[in-house]
């Protein structure tokens, strides 16, 4: 198939009618539909026009290209969004990528109180420690303290009584919106990147972009729906993984998070770092993965995705998607192509294109690969 860019989208219907007519005659089996960046601006004398993302005039050119397709025998394919990851300007900053933060504040000589970090736009604080000197350091150091935080808006926050060593420090832990824009988004489609680990944010992202994609197949659905890599950078935090750590694992993670970030960390803290990576892995398989997949089924079209790339997504998060794939040309070393190829064999759908309704098999849980 082709991977098929619409740059702007500035396309015309006679031009993609040209073109799908070359892809038949190269002998292309189909294509997928990626709207991306526009590569010049409205020009009303040349009459060159980038029809924005979602508009009614794009929807239209979706509806004509499946239409021909059809005509000509032709698979489509199509990404649920534009450029990637997933997001765009229906994603708020409540619903975007998020991530740890954490922010060492030194504590002055005889100080009783220490002014609480200013939070930037959709920031939030999630906890705070009174850490010894060293402490990330030396084995032999104490633990940091756990500290009452303030009342919301206070501009500082009291530290305990009694003799505090110099050089000590407050560890501030924060809830911080990566800021990661939705790379390569065509006209219209700029926007927050969204929380993959969140099910609100998925689900709006199903509703604001998928479901209105939909409209333009009508009853003739896609191939398949594509999730391109998935590069969430830096992305290692949702607002509600405490509440979700404590019922997956058993205990409290905001209490733990020093272990997070020590740069000596013991044998606990790795312990503590294996359960925070397992907890978001199995968040991202639930709310993005499987949620995805599902509604693919109910549209009566495939999840093809690219399931490798931060966040923490394993080779077992390949069972939960149709069509696992991967790109690349490292051809003589582990890639994500072998990454794809490899959970397919091993969850046993070795055929590429598996044959809607016959006998593909497809794991709605897989066990975990976690050594």
């Amino acid at each position: 198939m082709m991977r098929w860019w619409w740059f702007g989208p500035a396309v015309t219907q006679p031009e993609l009618k040209r073109e799908m007519g070359q892809m038949k005659a190269a002998g292309f089996g189909g294509f997928e539909i990626q709207p991306v960046y526009p590569l010049e601006l409205d020009d009303p004398q040349t009459g060159f026009h980038n029809a924005p993302f979602l508009s009614p005039e794009f929807l239209d050119d979706v509806r004509f290209a499946n239409r021909e397709a059809h005509r000509l025998g032709l698979r489509v394919s199509l990404t649920l969004g534009s450029g990637w990851p997933y997001g765009g300007p229906h994603t708020p900053v409540t619903e975007a990528a998020d991530a740890l933060r954490l922010v060492r504040a030194t504590v002055p000589p005889s100080a009783q109180s220490v002014p609480v970090p200013e939070l930037a736009h959709g920031e939030s604080l999630i906890s705070a420690f009174l850490a010894s000197p060293n402490w990330d350091s030396s084995s032999e150091s104490p633990a940091p303290v756990r500290l009452t935080l303030p009342p919301a808006g206070s501009p500082r926050m009291s530290l305990p009584s009694g003799p505090i060593a110099t050089g000590s420090t407050v560890l501030w832990f924060l809830s911080s919106p990566t800021g990661q824009q939705v790379k390569r988004a065509a006209a219209g489609a700029e926007g927050f990147v969204l929380d993959h680990f969140s099910r609100a944010a998925v689900d709006d992202h199903l509703r604001n972009v998928a479901d209105k994609l939909m409209i333009a197949f009508a009853d003739r659905p896609p191939d398949s729906i594509f999730s391109d890599s998935l590069e969430v950078y830096g992305a290692d935090w949702t607002p509600n993984l405490p509440e979700e750590f404590l019922k997956r694992r058993g205990y409290d993670l905001v209490a733990r998070l020093p272990d997070l970030v020590s740069e000596n960390p013991g044998q606990n803290a790795l312990d503590v770092r294996h359960d925070w990576g397992q907890t978001l892995t199995e968040l991202i398989d639930e709310n993005y993965l499987k949620e995805i997949d599902v509604w693919a089924e109910a549209h009566h079209t495939r999840f093809r995705s690219q399931t490798y790339g931060d966040p923490a997504v394993t080779l077992s998060s390949n069972a939960l998607v149709a069509l696992p794939e991967g790109e690349g040309p490292q051809w003589r070393q582990f890639s994500y192509t072998r990454w794809a190829t490899s959970a397919s064999h091993l969850y046993g759908r070795p055929s590429p294109r598996p044959k809607r309704g016959h006998g593909c098999t497809r794991p709605r849980s897989a066990p975990p690969l976690w050594t």
